[in-house]
């Protein structure tokens, strides 16, 4: 056990250099170039010179919405626990893993590194991670919080995750009654300049505890969830074989010999208008449905649980009506353990 979350620390604090890995972002690639060297999205006029601000069409902006639906999810925390708190005492140790479907064949999924040279990433996304949980009385009995990270292995990029959970039943164990609990939670993804992306969730789950040989337990969950989805991009070159300043520097060819400038974005401010953000959109909604079990010997645990998303349908409403997000289906299969003092 310790030897996993020796493994989950180090997959976490490694950072390595700063390269581009299969699964990072490359929101450019949402862009369909068609064999050329620049983004269709820029416009020039007859002598060359960029005429307006770039800025993607509907159908690009309704593939970032897609991608950032799915990858929301990838990122969204998990339950891991029942409805039953930790106790006011209680203390939790654990390392997770995951795996994520996602539905890589789809246009959007262009939106990565690997594409198009290395094809598309793998039709799931799997992810490592620590937590730490606390039980507490204040400022509400039978509350519990906790917080931790992940790693989305195959890139750079990383997640902040935090939660609160208040148990509104609990601890009828003899009983037929069950727990149930709500609990509110926030991700935000790290480790990329393409995107700043945040989740938010609000789960109602509930749980029954039973007794095995009067020497461990076990506690099947179920849950509801609801996901918010609120990405925004960054700053995106258009035309990126274009190194403009190098250019102007005399230094463009010896950088990259594919370098290849316009003569209007030698060195002038005409270059800055092939830097362009997708559109800030409205908030996307996913839902999300959960079940699993803890089994607790002692002090350790263990946690194995399902979870089934169902597609995308949230149009964007600050842009044109096809700006959808044609998000599919997606499923997740985690598994955590730890000690649970």
């Amino acid at each position: 056990m310790l030897a996993s979350v020796s493994l989950v620390a180090v997959a976490l604090a490694s950072g390595g250099p700063a390269l581009a890995a299969n699964n990072d972002l490359q929101l450019l690639n949402l862009c369909d170039f068609n064999g050329a060297t620049e983004c269709p999205w820029v416009t020039r006029d007859s002598k060359g010179f960029i005429t307006a601000p770039t800025g993607p069409d509907a159908e690009g902006q309704a593939r970032f919405r897609s991608l950032m639906s799915e990858l929301g999810v990838v990122i969204a925390p998990r339950l891991q626990t029942p409805a039953d708190t930790l106790g006011y005492a209680g203390f939790q140790f654990s390392a997770e893993l995951g795996v994520t479907k996602i539905n890589n064949d789809r246009p959007y999924w262009n939106g990565v590194a690997s594409f198009p040279s290395g094809g598309r990433p793998s039709s799931y996304l799997t992810t490592v991670g620590g937590f730490v949980r606390k039980g507490m009385w204040f400022p509400l009995p039978a509350f519990e919080f906790g917080a931790g990270a992940l790693s989305i292995l195959g890139s750079n990029m990383y997640a902040l995750q935090g939660y609160a959970k208040i148990a509104l039943q609990e601890g009828f164990h003899g009983w037929w009654l069950p727990s149930f609990a709500v609990r509110g939670s926030a991700s935000q993804l790290l480790g990329t300049d393409q995107v700043d992306l945040n989740v938010y969730g609000l789960d109602v789950l509930i749980s029954k505890a039973f007794g095995l040989a009067g020497t461990s337990r076990i506690e099947p969950f179920v849950g509801w969830n609801v996901l918010w989805i609120d990405a925004q991009s960054g700053i995106i070159d258009a035309t990126p074989h274009c190194d403009a300043f190098a250019d102007h520097q005399g230094t463009a060819a010896l950088n990259d010999p594919n370098t290849t400038c316009q003569a209007s974005q030698n060195g002038t401010w005409n270059d800055t208008l092939a830097n362009f953000t997708f559109p800030q959109q409205s908030v996307i909604t996913r839902y999300r449905w959960s079940g699993g079990f803890k089994l607790k010997m002692s002090v350790l645990f263990l946690v194995g649980e399902y979870d089934f998303i169902q597609a995308g349908k949230s149009r964007d409403s600050k842009q044109p009506e096809a700006v959808r997000d044609g998000s599919g289906s997606q499923q997740s299969f985690s598994f955590s353990a730890g000690f649970d003092f």
